[in-house]
């Protein structure tokens, strides 16, 4: 509730320009899963791998609707085997008249002619490199920022409210330890747009005063 009235308030989380993408979020060590209780597999916990980060991992995987200021839209918690284009298309539809940059993984003429014919959002993914028609040469700009936005985002996520380190024992301690923890990434945002901040995501000095502000994006320098 806290979340939703902060993204009301914040004139930000009114770009029509977003990114979507998603980051693992283990339960349980590798080497413990055969001895976890079972709690974890009945809500859906599985092992999945994670390219990226060239991992397996058993839990599952947050995916992440985020405008190019940085706001956190929306989120889904999902198995880490399901595609990160079948989550994201189910999280787009909930959303209306926006255009959307994805990485390859979200690669689909279907899923993206469905979503801009009955939601109007323009889902456009990076192309792989051997495929024949690529996207024009204007959108590398906001490509470029997209990634930067992601990186930032997903680093403070793990790094500063570490989401990926949770002592949770179920699938609702963890959602509400996530929740708890996006809700504080939101506000942040919220504050710094209230203190006139032109970085709204300089939000460790929020926490800690004494923190030079350059450390917030030193990881996508």
């Amino acid at each position: 509730m806290i979340r939703q009235i902060a993204l009301q308030q914040l004139d930000l989380s009114g770009d029509g320009h977003c990114a979507i993408d998603s980051l693992p979020i283990p339960v349980v060590a590798f080497h413990l899963v055969p001895s976890s209780p079972g709690d974890w597999r009945a809500h859906g916990a599985t092992f999945g791998k994670v390219p990226s980060k060239k991992q397996t991992i058993f839990g599952y995987k947050l995916h992440l609707l985020i405008t190019l200021e940085g706001v956190i839209l929306d989120f889904d918690l999902a198995p880490p085997n399901a595609t990160d284009l079948s989550v994201g298309a189910e999280l787009l539809e909930k959303h209306t008249h926006r255009t959307v940059l994805a990485d390859k993984a979200y690669i689909s003429a279907k899923v993206a002619a469905r979503l801009l014919r009955q939601n109007d959002i323009k889902l456009l993914a990076l192309h792989r490199n051997n495929q024949k028609k690529q996207l024009p040469a204007f959108l590398t700009r906001p490509i470029d920022r997209m990634r930067q936005i992601i990186e930032t985002v997903n680093g403070q996520l793990e790094e500063q409210f570490a989401v990926a380190r949770n002592y949770a024992h179920s699938l609702w301690g963890l959602a509400a330890r996530l929740y708890t923890k996006l809700t504080a990434h939101t506000l942040s945002v919220y504050i710094d747009r209230l203190l006139g901040n032109p970085d709204v995501l300089q939000i460790k000095a929020l926490a800690f005063p004494n923190c030079r502000p350059s450390k917030d994006r030193e990881m996508t320098n």
